[in-house]
């Protein structure tokens, strides 16, 4: 057995399942075919995170994905944050929100290195990143700490 192949090998398959794990860790908001309505509030189940929209008030379906809105801990820092919301258009043209219910899982969320997440303010001064796309996938998070 040739050991510097060998070892070569190993590092390969190593190098590959940290990669894949990356893949797995990172999201994004949830396609608008995923998404239910159930009990008065619009619901999915995306990679483990549980999203849901405050309280409709009647039956409709989600048409379009508009964007989404990621709260930084500090600043404009990409770290150690959370996902505010991803923004939808129902089929009766409502804009709905659907924000992840984390519960006890996480404890803070990091934008992923994309280039489709621009510096933006919200009311009140306070600092957020913005995406502005039409794919859920390019408004990908990683959710930390998992």
């Amino acid at each position: 057995m040739n050991l510097p192949l060998f070892k070569q090998q190993v590092a390969l398959c190593i190098l590959m399942l940290s990669a894949i794990a990356q893949v797995q860790a990172e999201q994004g908001c949830p396609y608008p075919s995923a998404i239910r309505y159930i009990d008065g509030h619009f619901r999915t189940v995306d990679k483990q995170l549980l999203w849901q929209s405050p309280k409709v008030d009647s039956r409709d379906f989600i048409d379009l994905f508009i964007g989404a809105i990621f709260m930084p801990g500090s600043g404009q820092e990409r770290e150690d944050g959370y996902m505010d919301k991803c923004l939808y258009r129902s089929g009766s043209g409502n804009l709905v929100a659907m924000r992840p219910a984390l519960g006890d899982l996480v404890t803070n969320m990091s934008l992923t290195s994309t280039s489709h997440w621009e510096p933006g303010e919200a009311p009140f001064e306070q600092q957020v990143f913005l995406c502005r796309d039409s794919q859920p996938d390019n408004c990908a998070f990683r959710v930390n700490g998992r």
